[in-house]
């Protein structure tokens, strides 16, 4: 019976020290840091407060002109598809988009938003972008990334980045940015 309860008393002290092991393991699990989609050292942000109205009387319109050609590419499609030569601040400027004034905690905010993440957009919007935010990062000066975002949708466009954005859009990352840029505005 001795022989027994050694050998009952033996498995339950070692499957304990298993289990200490196993928890040191976990422990011992780093978190992977997040690398920012740019290595930008300043960010701005630019919102335009344009009505639905005012832009479907721009698309009804027969034959647009250059300027509101040029707003239609801003405003729901793929423009710029690269960083542009030319100043893109200016072109927003020109099409009454405005400059927030950001602090330094708040573009260290919005860098950890644009930024490598273990989990995945799998969620895709099924209405036409309206690119009311635009954020351009900056190094030394010179625009190194910008990303365009639709808050009410959920769509984006970021050029520039080395890294892969493919997966960047969750609603939790909108959540954070909407919060971050428009404070006093409700939830959508």
């Amino acid at each position: 019976m001795k022989i027994y309860f050694f050998i009952l008393a033996a498995i339950v002290f070692s499957s304990c020290n298993d289990s200490k092991r196993a928890e040191a393991n976990n422990e011992k699990v780093v978190k992977k840091e997040l690398r920012p989609f740019f290595d930008s050292d300043k960010i701005d942000h630019y919102y335009l407060n344009f009505s639905e109205e005012d832009f479907t009387k721009i698309m009804m319109k027969e034959k647009n002109t250059p300027k509101e050609l040029e707003f239609i590419d801003l405003f729901v499609h793929h423009f710029p598809d690269t960083i542009p030569n030319e100043n893109f601040e200016k072109v927003l400027l020109y099409h009454n988009y405005k400059k927030s004034n950001l602090s330094l905690k708040q573009q260290k905010e919005i860098e950890n938003v644009f930024s490598e993440k273990d989990s995945l957009q799998n969620t895709f919007a099924a209405c036409a972008a309206e690119y009311r935010d635009i954020f351009i990062f900056k190094k030394k000066e010179k625009t190194i990334g910008i990303a365009k975002i639709c808050f009410t949708c959920g769509r984006t466009q970021i050029v520039g980045s080395p890294l892969d954005t493919s997966g960047f859009g969750l609603w939790t990352e909108f959540d954070k940015l909407k919060k971050i840029v428009h404070p006093n505005e409700k939830k959508y």
